[in-house]
């Protein structure tokens, strides 16, 4: 945590003036008193004001008030300790952390650089992802890594006096028995980070015959992969930019998306979109693209999440890539074209939803279309009224229904 000393000292420093007006146009109106059309709500006419003595802001429109951190935390769509690491950076201003989380960002920022110096000695982890069309420049900007063995990794944080128990608290190291362990061993590393770009965790991708291929860091106090995109401090701004925020399964299609300046795109950490994930999602304001592989895993996941999208009054749709295809491979394979094509003309969720149902089933049998159509019903009384309505003619169409 940040200590309180911190905060006090970085409110200090900041101007609610300057801090705003490096956001919006303000325009003077008084004796230390700002206006401006309110960046909260539309509107023609400034209802927005900021009060230099007072150290305030205030919207008469739709009553946002706040101080200068209030207004990064909701502008930036951050949580409040990422506004005050936002903020410190900006304004030149050192954050004091309690003890366990200072040596915690330590024990992961020297164990990504270990990562990373094993990874630039080990032609077999750089050949498997240049044979997967990853560019230099993508091994750089997304720091990729190489966890070698457990026993490299053990001697390794021994010699630097790094704390085990700090490791395995950190879940980049275990315990079991009294023994220590690595958790990531053989693999190609993908750091992952909260929205300000600190590693609070690590994925792995085996380069050996291991039958999980890929794994997460444990949950910790500092994460949780069911609340975590992989690579949301990169993809943030640009999905606000785009009003549209790109989900895909793994690290590799987020990676190469971004490769190809597909730049709002994300990665979920487990087999679907979780609603633990929704805060997030709602914070950026923006719909949501489904781009999960076509495979029968990958549209499962996609009707998990489009429930959970749905139920939660997010739009967006499913983008349906044929069968065998994912949009990593096919960028690779010079089809960025037919990748955009794709994105700009998704399947809307209740409508990839209806159809997934009625292609469970032999609409030519009769008892087979009762079980579709009831299923259909069943999911349509999950929908708002005005979504059943929407989406009952198309079910009608989809099922062959008079």
């Amino acid at each position: 945590m940040i200590k309180q000393e911190s905060i006090e000292i970085l409110k200090s420093r900041l101007d609610v003036v300057d801090v705003i007006g490096s956001y919006i146009e303000l325009k003077k109106s008084g004796a230390g008193t700002y206006k401006a059309c309110c960046p909260f709500h539309t509107e023609k006419t400034a209802s927005f004001t900021v009060s230099a003595s007072k150290q305030i802001y205030h919207c008469f429109g739709c009553k946002a008030s706040g101080d200068a951190i209030k207004f990064v935390q909701e502008y930036e769509r951050l949580s409040y300790p990422e506004t005050l690491e936002k903020l410190a950076g900006s304004y030149g201003v050192k954050l004091e952390y309690t003890e366990s989380q200072k040596s915690l960002t330590t024990v992961f920022k020297k164990m990504n650089d270990f990562f990373l110096s094993e990874f630039a000695a080990n032609e077999t982890a750089k050949a498997y992802l240049q044979k997967r069309g990853v560019s230099l420049s993508s091994f750089e900007g997304f720091e990729i890594g190489y966890a070698p063995t457990s026993r490299t990794q053990i001697e390794f944080a021994r010699k630097n006096m790094l704390s085990i128990a700090e490791l395995v608290e950190a879940g980049i190291f275990g315990e079991e028995g009294g023994n220590i362990f690595a958790r990531f061993v053989e693999r190609v590393i993908f750091p992952i980070k909260n929205q300000n770009g600190v590693i609070i965790g690590f994925g792995g991708r085996t380069l050996t015959n291991h039958p999980a291929k890929y794994v997460n860091s444990p949950q910790t106090k500092y994460f949780n992969k069911s609340k975590t995109f992989y690579a949301l401090e990169k993809a943030r701004d640009e999905a606000i930019k785009r009003s549209k925020l790109i989900i895909v399964e793994g690290y590799m299609d987020a990676l190469m998306l971004h490769q190809y300046g597909f730049a709002n795109a994300v990665a979920v950490l487990g087999t679907a979109l979780t609603k633990e994930l929704i805060p997030t999602i709602k914070k950026l304001r923006c719909e949501v693209i489904l781009a999960f592989d076509s495979d029968k895993a990958g549209l499962s996941a996609a009707v998990k999440s489009s429930l959970v999208l749905m139920e939660h009054g997010i739009s967006g749709g499913v983008a349906m890539f044929d069968k065998g295809e994912d949009p990593a491979d096919m960028l690779v394979g010079g089809k960025q074209e037919a990748v955009e094509d794709v994105f700009d003309k998704p399947i809307a969720f209740g409508k990839f939803l209806i159809d997934q149902i009625a292609l469970r089933y032999d609409l030519s049998n009769p008892m087979q279309k009762q079980s579709a159509y009831d299923e259909t019903v069943a999911l349509l009384k999950q929908f708002s009224p005005v979504l059943q309505d929407e989406y009952k003619q198309y079910a009608c169409v989809v099922l062959k229904i008079d």
